[in-house]
């Protein structure tokens, strides 16, 4: 509490007008009854009136508590204003920062999302500014034309759950994400990231339900522009995963047999990297994987290592190394709609039940001679 409200207190709870401290004469005045023997000098004061004590709640309501949050957000609205300013015509000072565009406040009235998507906006995020919004929850930037590094100060976002800043156009590398420890869902995808990602970092993510790293649009004299490395084997401690999307890097040696750990994951895109090797073991135990796409990549052996997951939507392994003939069991993959598995090694003929249902919508075979 600062002096102002300090001397709002004691006005509040002490009449202004008392009689004179005299060790002498502490004699009440003669409308008030003399107190009971034994009650002290505060006891003796009438208790404050209902609308005192509302009063002092309302002012205490206005007090600094979230008056520190203005200036950060006013530093974000000054770097990006200029690309659309109409997106931050309601951040001003006159307005109460839980009413600005694009931002949520919890119960407490400090800041918890800030969600500026795809609302074609440029500039150099001051992460310095946005991390110290400390009840900051969400973060949802992506679809904007955003630039320059994301600096090391984004480790200071430490209540951050969602952190979307896909489809940007920053410069750089990631920085460490180990502090980021209450993530849910990490978005990078497309957002032109170069040089090594910082993979020991997600070690520490262990409540992550989403990871999109991939989907980089980039043209072949671009492509230096992305993720390079291998895929960990650390990536199956995230146990929490749902989706995981790492396509469209330079991802190199092969898929780590630890995600088989992943027994929550529906979605696993490594397509367009330069993956080796066979398909990992334990693949097929993934009891919840829906849509699994490595296609373009140099991927080698068989596909036996898949004929478990009947629960299949979506499988797409074209342009790999494959060699072998497709499992039998795959005729029974009743919900698979998508089947592209062309420019491999593969002989022998479809599965006779492949494709009796009528849900098959794509179904892509190129058999070796």
């Amino acid at each position: 509490m600062n002096s102002y409200f300090k001397q709002l207190f004691f006005i509040f709870h002490f009449p202004s007008k008392l009689p004179p401290h005299d060790s002498q004469n502490l004699t009440p005045p003669a409308s008030h009854p003399p107190p009971p023997d034994g009650m002290s000098f505060r006891q003796r004061l009438p208790p404050p009136t209902p609308f005192l004590v509302l009063l002092f709640l309302c002012l205490c309501l206005l007090s600094p508590s979230t008056s520190k949050e203005l200036e950060p957000l006013l530093k974000l609205k000054t770097a990006l204003q200029s690309s659309n300013p109409s997106v931050f015509t309601s951040w001003t000072e006159a307005t109460p920062i839980c009413n600005f565009n694009g931002v949520v406040c919890n119960s407490n009235g400090f800041v918890s999302e800030i969600n500026l998507s795809q609302q074609k906006l440029s500039g150099i995020l001051p992460f310095d500014s946005i991390c110290s919004l400390q009840s900051l929850k969400k973060l949802s930037l992506g679809w904007n034309g955003l630039h320059g590094s994301v600096t090391d100060d984004l480790k200071n976002c430490t209540s951050l759950e969602q952190l979307d800043l896909g489809y940007n156009s920053f410069t750089g590398t990631v920085p460490d994400l180990s502090p980021l420890s209450q993530l849910t869902l990490l978005s990078l995808n497309g957002s032109r990231f170069s040089g090594p990602f910082p993979w020991k970092s997600l070690e520490n993510l262990t409540q992550l339900t989403f990871l999109s790293l991939g989907d980089n649009p980039f043209e072949t004299s671009h492509f230096l522009q992305s993720f390079t490395g291998q895929i960990p084997e650390g990536i199956g401690n995230l146990t929490l995963l749902e989706n995981l999307e790492l396509s469209g890097n330079q991802l190199s040696g092969e898929i780590p047999q630890s995600i088989s750990n992943l027994k929550k994951l529906r979605q696993l895109e490594l397509y367009e990297n330069l993956l080796t090797g066979k398909l990992p073991a334990g693949l097929g135990s993934l009891p919840s994987l829906v849509n699994f796409d490595a296609s373009t990549n140099k991927l080698e052996g068989d596909l036996s290592e898949l004929r478990s997951l009947t629960q299949l939507a979506s499988l797409q392994l074209f342009e790999n190394q494959l060699e072998g003939e497709i499992p039998e069991e795959f005729g029974e993959f009743k919900s698979l709609v998508k089947l592209s598995l062309y420019k491999n090694k593969l002989t022998g003929t479809l599965p006779q039940k492949l494709g009796s249902w009528a849900g098959l919508d794509l179904l892509m075979y190129q058999r070796t001679i």
